[in-house]
């Protein structure tokens, strides 16, 4: 199931995530979803799924962490700011698997560029880019960095370069190390 929506002016992806069978997006300051092939306002959904996302937000202890370091403590204020950032942000499917939030990587659907959280809060912790996330799914093929370079249209030196931006974003000493960091992220 595919979980872009595209949004008519200037052809931008509308943020959007999934969360048992119901796809959520944050659109003009208000949080949206569709349920059951209707579009609605959040508040507008059956208890069942709203209570779905409350128990997602709460499980999700990275990104209420975050929250509570920046000084958003209310619940009602964290849980906006999680469904805009986090759930809102998303663009790619899976977002949830066997119950277990798991974020993509493609942080690329918000167009907030000012906002101070970009990168540490919505989507993946360190924000990676779409040609970031491609040459990590590339490294995990384990081929050389030579055969990698190739396969990734860049030279050698600049995969290097990448790797190395690669190591400092996800807090990795090696390349190994990296890789892994990036699977747990969902790569």
């Amino acid at each position: 199931m595919k979980t872009n929506i595209m949004q008519k002016e200037q052809t931008k992806k509308l943020p959007a995530g999934i969360l048992e069978g119901t796809e959520a997006f944050w659109h003009k300051s208000e949080k949206w979803v569709i349920h059951e092939g209707r579009t609605m306002l959040f508040h507008d959904t059956p208890g069942k799924v709203q209570r779905a996302f409350a128990v997602a937000f709460m499980n999700d202890t990275r990104s209420r962490t975050y929250l509570r370091r920046i000084g958003v403590n209310k619940f009602s204020s964290a849980f906006n700011m999680w469904y805009k950032c986090v759930i809102g942000a998303l663009d790619k499917t899976p977002d949830f698997i066997d119950g277990k939030y798991t974020p993509d990587a493609y942080n690329n659907s918000c167009i907030d560029y000012d906002c101070p959280h970009r990168g540490k809060f919505c989507s993946l912790g360190p924000g990676l880019k779409n040609f970031e996330v491609q040459t990590v799914v590339a490294l995990k093929k384990g081929k050389t960095i030579k055969d990698t370079a190739t396969e990734l249209f860049i030279s050698e030196a600049g995969l290097k370069s990448r790797v190395e931006k690669l190591k400092q974003k996800l807090r990795a000493e090696n390349m190994a190390q990296m890789i892994a960091n990036a699977v747990e992220f969902g790569i």
